[in-house]
């Protein structure tokens, strides 16, 4: 049972339920058909466009995607993948995504489009109920803090297509299909991240997060009573949180009411896993 986001009071991200696997599984196909749907509709120009991933394009993008759904079909690929090393400098996902897009770097739009159809339904069924001889033990990240496999099939990779898919509508100048259900949802989940990331950095205060838009609600941050309420656009948060907007492009895009000299330096550093 998911908390109600509708209410007009601020859900406590302290209570946002975690996925279960039938959840998470439906978070997984609806995200990857939202995905293949629009790609569908995308012209031959469209996949050179440059996305708010600076280092990619509309294609290398996609590329991305199949390459992540190919890490999900068996424990060879998995460990494959993810063994890559880490440049100087590098997050081990910026590691595996490196290695995602070069493998593919001369596959064509149809390819990549047969290539996620092909491995997709078989990454989103071990995501959700296979890979179990994998203990959900979390293991230390520079990003999430802590961060576990099932973390990453649960939640991670859901979240990573929706964003995805915000970033090709946007370079692309297409419409980002949401229904309450499932992107309020996904956007939930990323405010249950907020909370671990922010929870011992708010000194006994709290943080109201007010998101607008179709995935929006409102929720708060932290035990104590409110010392500042944020407002902005659910999608512009998410692209924020997720390293695409600098904090300076970001505080142009909401406003900050209560306490904003409180709340500046520890928003300033606001940087969640997608």
């Amino acid at each position: 049972m998911t908390a109600d986001l509708s209410h007009p009071s601020a859900v406590p991200v302290s209570e946002i339920p975690y996925p279960t696997p039938d959840e998470a599984y439906g978070l997984l196909t609806v995200s990857f058909q939202r995905l293949l749907d629009l790609l569908e509709t995308l012209a031959p120009e469209d996949w050179s466009r440059p996305t708010a991933c600076t280092a990619w394009d509309v294609r290398q993008m996609v590329a991305h995607q199949a390459g992540g759904y190919a890490s999900g079909t068996g424990y060879g690929e998995l460990f494959r993948q993810y063994l890559t090393p880490p440049r100087k400098g590098e997050l081990p996902e910026d590691a595996i995504n490196r290695r995602q897009v070069g493998e593919r770097a001369d596959a064509t739009p149809a390819q990549l489009i047969a290539e996620l159809r092909r491995v997709g339904p078989v990454a989103m069924q071990k995501w959700a109920y296979g890979f179990r001889l994998i203990k959900p033990i979390a293991v230390p990240h520079p990003v999430g803090g802590r961060l576990s496999v099932r973390h990453l099939a649960w939640v991670i990779h859901s979240r990573d297509t929706w964003m995805h898919r915000l970033d090709i509508c946007r370079a692309t100048g297409r419409s980002f299909e949401q229904t309450a259900e499932h992107d309020r949802r996904i956007a939930a989940l990323v405010m249950r991240d907020v909370g671990i990331q922010l929870r011992d950095k708010l000194g006994g205060h709290g943080l109201l997060f007010d998101l607008s838009g179709v995935a929006g609600g409102r929720f708060r941050v932290g035990d104590g009573e409110p010392a500042a309420t944020l407002q902005m656009d659910v999608l512009d948060f998410n692209i924020w949180a997720s390293g695409r907007f600098s904090f300076e492009e970001a505080r142009s895009r909401f406003t900050l009411s209560g306490d904003a000299a409180w709340a500046e330096p520890i928003l300033r550093k606001l940087l969640i896993l997608y």
